[in-house]
């Protein structure tokens, strides 16, 4: 009871903190960002007819160096803070300038491998076979960091609407904390500040009945950001040292939407002779759109159906199921996705577009830099 009542109060406070912090910063944040370039203007696949300041990144990086500097770094997860702090920096120039994807996958590469050795936070194992547990052995090194990057990559691509990416990473920041409460508070330290910075930026993006859009976007810097913190905690849970409350498998149904979205994008892509790395109106949010869904109702499906995996695979984790069922049940339900997905229409007729900048989006960044001014 007291390791339980010790949790709760860490995560109020350090929650309310970031959440004070982000909701703070964001306005100033919002009339220096464009002065700096930090700009989504209109053009190739983005639906928003005026220029939006990237500055959810920047908000929540700073929401959390607060955190740290007011209550610490955990030990052991110096890793993480370097990590952080690194796949925020190389984001916000590629939100700048734009890097090309051999240039952005390497180095998220360098910095997914630098920050996991520092910490040494491994897959360990793909979980127990009939008594004998599977090791990864030297295999470990590269499957955490691949795994971490589709993560990564994977909630970068969910960012496409008012309110969508930052209201999956706090359903899946919700669910790490249930998990985490009863056994790491280092875990729960850091997934609180988390879910209270994303929190903070979340009101300022989705789309409330007083507000008909987004008034900030959180940009690369804020996705990658999340996308390697997210996974890293969830891993981070288990290892034996952190109580092994999650298994294998259960770190795939954390994560099964975007998972299966990024997936069933490239699979489509490859079939077609596409690049997968090329930005396009071929993800999920997308096809709903296309078939008649608002903004709104697409979000809120979005929200639901991020919800049923994870608290499916939380029930099936927590009523004892073992390894195989996990992975077999996973499995069965990224195809029922699949197939449900690629039998539309509008799957197939969604193309990959390349960005473009114009004349158009250049004359709105300075109509919004006379507006904010």
């Amino acid at each position: 009871m007291e390791a339980t009542a010790a949790t709760i109060d860490m995560f109020t406070t350090e929650t309310f903190l970031a959440l004070l912090v982000t909701l703070a910063v964001i306005p100033v944040f919002r009339r220096i960002g464009p002065k700096l370039g930090l700009v989504d203007h209109p053009g190739g696949r983005k639906r928003h007819a005026s220029a939006v300041p990237l500055i959810g990144g920047p908000s929540i990086m700073l929401a959390l160096i607060i955190v740290c500097f007011v209550f610490g770094i955990p030990q052991g997860f110096e890793g993480l803070a370097i990590g952080v702090a690194a796949m925020f920096l190389l984001s916000v120039f590629d939100d700048r300038f734009d890097l090309s994807a051999k240039w952005r996958f390497p180095l998220q590469a360098i910095i997914v491998s630098t920050a996991l050795a520092i910490d040494n936070v491994w897959l360990k194992d793909i979980g127990s076979f009939y008594s004998h547990t599977l090791s990864l052995g030297y295999f470990s090194y590269p499957i955490t960091v691949i795994a971490i990057l589709g993560v990564t990559n994977a909630i970068n691509m969910l960012d496409g609407l008012d309110g969508l990416a930052s209201g999956v990473v706090l359903l899946i920041l919700f669910f790490i904390l249930g998990f985490a409460s009863s056994a790491n508070p280092a875990v729960v330290s850091s997934t609180s500040a988390l879910f209270g910075a994303v929190l903070g930026f979340w009101l300022y993006n989705y789309r409330f009945p007083w507000r008909v859009k987004a008034s900030v976007f959180m940009g690369d810097s804020g996705t990658t950001l999340l996308g390697f913190a997210l996974p890293y905690l969830a891993l981070r849970l288990s290892l034996p040292e952190s109580g092994g409350t999650l298994s294998a498998p259960m770190l795939l149904w954390l994560f099964a939407l975007p998972l299966w979205d990024i997936v069933a994008v490239v699979i489509k892509r490859i079939k077609r002779g596409k690049s997968p790395f090329q930005a396009g109106r071929d993800h999920i949010h997308h096809i709903l759109l296309a078939k008649g869904f608002s903004v709104q109702q697409t979000v809120l499906f979005i929200y639901g159906a991020s919800t049923l995996p994870l608290a499916f695979g939380a029930s099936l984790s927590l009523f004892g199921f073992n390894t195989l069922e996990l992975y077999a049940s996973f499995c069965l339900a990224m195809i029922v996705y699949l197939s449900r997905l690629f039998n539309s229409e509008t799957i197939l007729s969604a193309e990959v577009i390349p960005l473009k900048d114009s004349e158009e989006s250049r004359s709105n960044i300075k109509a919004y830099l006379r507006k904010v001014e």
